[in-house]
């Protein structure tokens, strides 16, 4: 590689870097505006304040073409998901999910980056060209610039989603740093995973050690319990409006 070369490389992974802490602190400042401001009463008293909106965009990546034998496609399956979403969240929060777009699913038409499809679920990937195309492909935002004040979840639905040691984890988000979680087939049949990670995106940063609540550190054991500030924290969220 030529002179020319390295430094453009060099002057590439500098622009990301300053771009992706940019949109880091965009991130965080925008929640800590919303929950001590718009957002301040749900924060103290949320459990008992009426329905709420939180707007949910899936993007299906996967290339898969045909499913397991005696399994749903992936678009069905990611419908299945989201109708449990919609419950659960209906009735731990009062939360009403309701669709970004005109549909809650849709395939994505372009090419999508090999490393996309078999993500290795860490922070690192922020600052590469994956947390790039992540970002290019959020619901309400462009060109890096929110351009909606109601701040959807994006869901990406990939091939294989690995944790540390390639362990299989089902789903993955980065709290309140990023707008999106990211399942596989595994974690949108775990009926527990998609509800999890958006609580994870809505500001609940730690897993739970009581089973049966809906952060509990396995989603496998993971319920449909909440505490009251884990309601009053995800209600209180900047992706949750009563508009």
């Amino acid at each position: 590689m030529g002179f020319w070369s390295k430094l453009k490389s060099v002057v590439k992974k500098v622009v990301r870097f300053i771009r992706t802490v940019v949109r880091m602190i965009v991130r965080v400042a925008m929640t800590i505006a919303t929950a001590l401001t718009l957002n301040l009463p749900d924060l103290i008293l949320g459990f008992l304040l009426p329905a709420k909106k939180l707007r949910l965009y899936v993007l299906i990546l996967s290339d898969e073409k045909v499913p397991p034998d005696g399994e749903l496609p992936l678009p069905a399956l990611a419908q299945q998901a989201v109708e449990n979403a919609k419950r659960i969240y209906k009735k731990l929060f009062n939360i009403n999910i309701i669709p970004y777009s005109k549909n809650f699913i849709e395939i994505f038409p372009g090419e999508v980056p090999g490393d996309a499809q078999e993500y290795d679920c860490a922070g690192k990937s922020q600052f590469q060209d994956l947390g790039d195309f992540f970002n290019d492909n959020l619901a309400g935002w462009v060109g890096g610039i929110p351009i909606t004040l109601t701040n959807p979840i994006t869901v990406f639905v990939i091939n294989n989603l690995k944790g540390e040691g390639g362990t299989d984890l089902g789903g993955c988000s980065i709290p309140v740093l990023t707008d999106y979680v990211i399942l596989d087939r595994v974690g949108l049949k775990t009926n527990i995973a998609l509800s999890h990670e958006m609580g994870h995106a809505c500001g609940v940063f730690w897993h739970s050690d009581t089973k049966n609540n809906l952060m509990y550190k396995s989603e496998d054991f993971a319920g449909e319990e909440a505490k009251w500030f884990q309601k009053n924290i995800i209600r209180s969220s900047r992706h949750v409006w009563y508009w």
